[in-house]
């Protein structure tokens, strides 16, 4: 049923409106259409919204846009832990965690893996994440067409980290976005197929804290 208007006249009082009848009956017609879609309770919207406020919905084809144009629209990723949302510029579906947009695999970014850089003193990196080997600057093995996020946001003021050719060597840039997501600190890379059969991460500051990494 489409909305429908009480007619109130043309001026006050002019005779010309609806009833009081008429006008009641329009108005209970059109909150019976109201309960009858959001909940017929002593609270309406306790189907759908629960009492601290939070959506809560067992069943139905539920429809929400999670729309943003550009990845520099999405909100706090902080403020918004745990939201989703989909960036049309890039095509991606994010979630937000560790106060970072992360992308969700996709046939763009392939498989997703994270690992979370930590420090010992100024000779070692350390580092959490799946399979991870425990102690000092471990040795990494990345797969081509894999996607691989390497968060040193707890150390970049000191300990900045890039992925280079060799100990030593010029930044291998290829796949690589340092800052990802406008996050310093965060990097990622998408291991292309022309990657070199061996790189390495390496401290800026401080040329000991360096690590291996196997390309297959």
């Amino acid at each position: 049923m489409a909305k429908q208007a009480v007619g109130i006249g043309s001026s006050a009082n002019d005779g010309s409106g609806d009833t009081l009848r008429a006008g009641a009956d329009k108005i209970n017609d059109n909150f019976n259409e109201i309960y009858a879609a959001l909940g017929n309770s002593s609270s309406v919207l306790t189907d759908i919204i629960d009492a601290n406020g939070l959506f809560d919905v067992s069943s139905g084809a539920n429809k929400i846009v999670f729309y943003y144009a550009n990845l520099s629209d999405l909100p706090s990723a902080s403020t918004y832990h745990g939201a989703v949302a989909h960036v049309h510029a890039t095509g991606g579906l994010y979630f937000a965690h560790g106060g970072a947009w992360i992308r969700l695999n996709d046939e763009t970014t392939g498989p997703v893996t994270k690992y979370t850089a930590g420090t010992n003193g100024s000779s070692a990196y350390t580092f959490t994440g799946p399979g991870a080997t425990s102690g000092d600057d471990p040795s990494f093995t990345f797969y081509k067409g894999h996607t691989y996020l390497i968060d040193n946001t707890a150390n970049v003021s000191s300990h900045p980290l890039q992925i280079r050719v060799s100990n030593g060597g010029s930044a291998y840039t290829t796949g690589v976005t340092e800052n990802y997501n406008s996050t310093t600190g965060l990097t990622q890379f998408i291991v292309p197929h022309s990657a070199p059969s061996s790189l390495v991460y390496q401290c800026t500051n401080h040329s000991g804290m360096v690590g291996n990494i196997t390309i297959v």
